[in-house]
């Protein structure tokens, strides 16, 4: 990929493709695999008091967080690390992983995945749950798409 395909751009606050994740997670995704030609992807993430994104592993992309606000409990591997503003945790492909906000206000981070592509599973997350609303997606359906982006909650 030469440096030409990427276009250059500003996304502000506002800007970008949110979902809900669903463990009511709000996501913002910034950049898509697709707009870096696969290198990487970009998330804003807001997990609020008492949130937590269960256990997982991702199989074909590190991710690495960067903690905007407040602080997140994370487990990588079977290292706990307590991550507050201006922490960068890096969680390595293969490696289970587990995040949850201890404190009393909304943790804001940023989230990249090398390479991008696992924000695909976000997006199409949320199409589904909106698609069923009021009802919730069905452990089937959840257990399909997580497939299909080498992801796995334990």
């Amino acid at each position: 990929m030469s440096s030409n395909s990427i276009k250059a751009r500003m996304i502000s606050s506002d800007e970008g493709h949110h979902v809900l994740h669903p463990t009511g997670a709000r996501m913002n995704i910034k950049v898509f695999a697709t707009e870096t030609g696969g290198v990487y992807s970009l998330m804003e993430t807001v997990l609020p008091p008492g949130g937590e994104v269960p256990r997982h592993i991702h199989e074909g992309e590190d991710e690495n967080n960067y903690i905007l606000e407040g602080q997140l409990t994370m487990q990588i591997g079977e290292v706990f690390h307590l991550a507050g503003q201006g922490s960068y945790v890096v969680a390595p492909r293969g490696v289970q992983q587990y995040f949850k906000n201890d404190g009393d206000s909304d943790c804001r981070f940023l989230t990249t995945f090398t390479p991008g592509g696992a924000e695909g599973f976000f997006r199409e997350a949320d199409e589904l749950i909106r698609r069923l609303a009021p009802e919730r997606p069905t452990p089937e359906e959840l257990l399909q798409l997580q497939q299909r982006y080498g992801l796995s909650y334990l």
